[in-house]
């Protein structure tokens, strides 16, 4: 059983650091190829309501200590994104490598004797392309394989002085898509 409450005041604070970068000082040719990466770094702290944090102190373990504050439900304490790009203006081809993570995010806040249930990283590489071709570019064909690193997406119970343990697992496989579409 999940109960929502309304909690108490909280804080968010971070910074995000973007770089975006043709090859073009490679030479001829290169100008077509991009490098982009965005990263994130955020603190965020959330003083639980008194029926929260009650239920935290009954509940503790030997040795454990209970703070009145938490990390806010579904903020990630980082993101990184970065993908290589080609576009290619003249023959109307374009194609992208995308990575991207997240930190260990607190998905399921526990209460009473039910520990927090974390969303674990997951390292999601996807590949994207397109060419359009046809009288004035109307029609493209497309090409994208997601997940290839087949990873696993799983949400863990964490608790103090315990071994994580799973909650859900989900295994997407990699997928592989073809696409076509023509504009009339």
């Amino acid at each position: 059983n999940f109960q929502p409450r309304n909690v108490g005041d909280s804080r968010v604070i971070g910074t995000e650091i973007e770089i975006r970068k043709d090859f073009s000082f490679l030479g001829e040719g290169f100008e077509r190829f991009s490098i982009n990466s965005n990263v994130s770094i955020i603190n965020s702290k959330l003083e639980m309501a008194d029926v929260e944090f009650q239920s935290r102190l009954a509940n503790a373990r030997d040795d454990e200590t209970i703070e009145d504050t938490r990390k806010m439900q579904g903020q990630a304490p980082f993101l990184i994104n970065a993908g290589l790009s080609y576009t290619g203006f003249k023959n109307g081809m374009e194609a992208g490598l995308y990575y991207n993570v997240q930190g260990r995010t607190l998905a399921i806040v526990g209460i009473n004797d039910k520990p927090d249930v974390y969303d674990m990283p997951f390292h999601s590489l996807n590949f994207n392309a397109t060419k359009r071709f046809g009288l004035n570019e109307r029609s493209q064909v497309g090409l994208g394989v997601s997940n290839i690193l087949g990873q696993t997406i799983r949400r863990k119970y964490r608790s103090f002085g315990s071994s994580d343990q799973i909650f859900s697992k989900l295994d997407p496989g990699s997928a592989v898509t073809v696409r076509f579409r023509h504009t009339f």
